[in-house]
């Protein structure tokens, strides 16, 4: 059980979007994380990728049937991604228990307060392109591993498993941090200092707070189980 709670807090620490880089009020919905990820250039770099891995996997005989395009593939697998990847948001989102993490992270309203603050939200205005990749390499790297256990027909996306340095280097979270740390050096602000700090309690918090109640099932079946009904729309099939 203390494996399988690792590898869903390693997913929901890898796709939950810190604080920090998203100090908005009221806050996005899960759907709007994951939309906003996906207009970002590094997000259409993925789906660009996305589109090229189904063209390759799909059945030429299946596409002819359903009167698909290939080169519509590209976006019916946008759609599918937004769709399977707020739903992945949406799940990470509910593993949380809410009364364990209040109990663990008591400062949510001062959190809010210094969102306020003019340099924390210069500072979430840098770092945004940091969470928005987080959620696309967390996406695709657990519908990589769904594909793999499930043996369904398509190479592997996320640049990590594919070894695609040029999608690799789209990328724009080492820059962007090289960018935070300059910010930071340059601006000796008490409430920033605060606020990284308490982010930093607050993901911690998230967790430490996963529920105990979880089935011991993949953690990519968590998020992706029945996918397979999109893909076979898309003439993607298992081995």
């Amino acid at each position: 059980m203390k494996l399988f709670a690792f590898a869903i807090a390693a997913a929901l620490a890898f796709a939950q979007a810190p604080p920090a880089a998203w100090a908005q009020s009221p806050a996005p919905t899960q759907a709007s994380l994951v939309h906003e990820a996906f207009q970002s250039s590094y997000g259409k770099a993925l789906a660009a990728e996305l589109g090229q891995v189904l063209r390759t996997g799909a059945d030429p005989a299946c596409l002819s049937s359903k009167a698909i395009e290939p080169d519509h593939l590209e976006s019916l697998g946008l759609g599918m991604m937004v769709k399977w990847g707020t739903r992945m948001m949406e799940t990470s989102e509910s593993l949380i228990d809410k009364k364990v993490y209040a109990e663990k992270f008591p400062a949510g309203a001062e959190l809010a307060k210094l969102q306020a603050d003019k340099v924390v939200a210069r500072y979430v205005d840098i770092a945004q392109p940091i969470p928005q990749a987080r959620i696309l390499d967390s996406i695709f790297e657990q519908f990589d591993r769904y594909v793999l256990i499930k043996r369904i027909k398509l190479a592997p996306i996320n640049a990590l498993a594919s070894g695609n340095e040029a999608l690799l280097n789209k990328n724009p979270s080492d820059a962007t941090e090289e960018k935070l740390d300059k910010f930071v050096a340059a601006n000796k602000s008490a409430a920033l200092k605060r606020y990284l700090a308490l982010a930093e309690q607050d993901a911690a918090a998230r967790a430490a707070s996963i529920r105990k109640d979880l089935s011991l099932q993949p953690v990519p079946a968590i998020f992706f189980q029945g996918i397979e009904a999109d893909l076979a729309e898309l003439c993607i099939a298992s081995r």
